[in-house]
């Protein structure tokens, strides 16, 4: 078993839940809109919709996280049974309180390294992740577990951060980053992590990183080139983040929901990171990939 790291503390789990660009209501209708063209309807929604059959019998998900994932298709009642997995065993227990708590059944849950142990025994109709594999060092074998598990016709649907790995952004990329911080006022640039006004976005420093959690971002680049290589992509979504996951990291806690001109000036910014990168000017941050098996 891998050694523990702070994604088995839950309180970090939940904490982190609130600092990340997604908090943003703003941003999620943005990114909503990115996948399906209609900002009430979510990636997962989309993809389920999109590239899933009716009826189906069992479905995998890979580092559970919360649980929201596996309570989400569970209450759409698309597959018979689900599998929901995790490293961490207090994340795990939380979940299961969660489905209890909500009345959503047909939900098994495992204790599960995902870079060490076999998955669950399939055939599954479809493997869903959410950022998840961006932590995984072992991609190959973790890739070649997954195919063997999917159904003939079963899909593998992830949305991960593909960026560079551990946060190593270029020097333009952070530049541009630090012109739109240098905007806002400074109520929306106190850190909540430090307690300080924030001046400047500086690029992660590596050796902290790993000291705070060696699996961080720790192959990122490596998720969708692996991801075409072992499975026939059936399509790829982009999904943002060039611009807005480096520059509210944190600070997203200041933005008040509902409010017009905090509402409006993170509108303006989900803009202006589309058009950059339909430009070609910034790649995004995260993807989400919908493949099959090869054979």
């Amino acid at each position: 078993m891998a050694a523990p790291t702070r994604w088995d503390d839950g309180r970090f789990t939940s904490h982190l839940e609130s600092l990340v660009w997604t908090a943003s209501p703003v941003v999620r209708r943005y990114l909503h809109a990115l996948v399906s063209g209609d900002p009430a309807c979510d990636w997962l929604t989309w993809a389920e919709h999109a590239h899933l059959s009716a009826g189906l019998d069992r479905a995998l998900v890979l580092g559970c996280g919360s649980g929201w994932l596996e309570r989400a298709i569970a209450g759409r009642g698309r597959f018979r049974s689900i599998v929901a997995c995790d490293f961490a065993a207090e994340t795990i227990s939380r979940a299961r309180q969660a489905a209890e708590a909500e009345g959503v059944g047909g939900i098994e849950y495992h204790v599960l390294d995902l870079e060490n142990e076999a998955l669950p025994e399939g055939p599954f109709d479809a493997v869903f992740a959410n950022d998840v594999l961006h932590h995984i060092k072992g991609l190959e074998p973790l890739y070649t577990r997954i195919h063997s598990v999917l159904a003939p016709r079963g899909r593998l649907i992830f949305n991960e951060y593909v960026g560079p790995n551990r946060f190593q952004y270029s020097d333009e990329r952070m530049a541009l980053v630090n012109r739109y911080l240098r905007v806002l006022p400074d109520r929306l640039r106190w850190d909540p992590l430090t307690g300080k006004l924030l001046w400047k976005r500086e690029r992660a420093d590596v050796d902290q990183l790993v000291w705070d959690d060696p699996t961080e971002a720790v192959r990122s680049e490596d998720v969708m080139p692996l991801a075409r290589r072992f499975f026939r992509p059936e399509k790829e979504y982009l999904y943002g983040g060039g611009l807005l996951n480096p520059l509210l990291f944190g600070i997203v806690t200041n933005f008040r929901a509902g409010d017009p001109w905090d509402d409006m000036l993170i509108s303006r910014f989900c803009a202006a990171e589309e058009r950059l990168t339909d430009a070609g000017k910034l790649e995004p941050d995260f993807r989400i990939f919908v493949g099959a098996r090869r054979n």
